[in-house]
């Protein structure tokens, strides 16, 4: 099972919106495009396995499992420049180093390894899903 270990979730986790900011930047690579439907979709999947995930909510929205947390977090990224918006369906990872930097601003060393941990995760399923 890959999760977080228990030493990491010693401290509280800041909210949903900074954690899955944080899965959809830490690991990525600048300029890297990552349809929309995927993160949905990855994160859903990956819920049962990663405790940092673990009160993330989804409702099932015909086809596709949509979830509030995840939508305000891209919507974050978004008005932060962070994301950027390629076509109705694709968005772009931009700036990242200060993302980076914001976050180890007030995450601990654990948590923020925690959360790279489960990013690194999300991208080798989101690159293994394209190739």
């Amino acid at each position: 099972m890959n999760s977080a270990s228990k030493e990491d979730m010693d401290s509280p986790l800041p909210n949903f919106t900074e954690v899955i900011s944080g899965i959809l930047t830490l690991a990525a690579s600048e300029g890297e495009l990552v349809p929309v439907a995927k993160i949905y979709s990855i994160l859903y999947e990956m819920k049962p396995h990663e405790m940092i995930l673990s009160g993330l909510r989804y409702s099932l929205t015909g086809d596709v499992y949509f979830s509030r947390n995840v939508h305000r977090a891209i919507s974050y990224l978004i008005d932060c420049g962070f994301l950027k918006i390629v076509d109705e369906s694709t968005v772009a990872v931009e700036r990242i180093k200060p993302f980076r930097t914001y976050l180890s601003g007030f995450l601990t060393n654990s948590q923020l390894q925690a959360i790279h941990s489960t990013s690194l995760r999300y991208y080798d399923r989101l690159h293994r899903e394209n190739n």
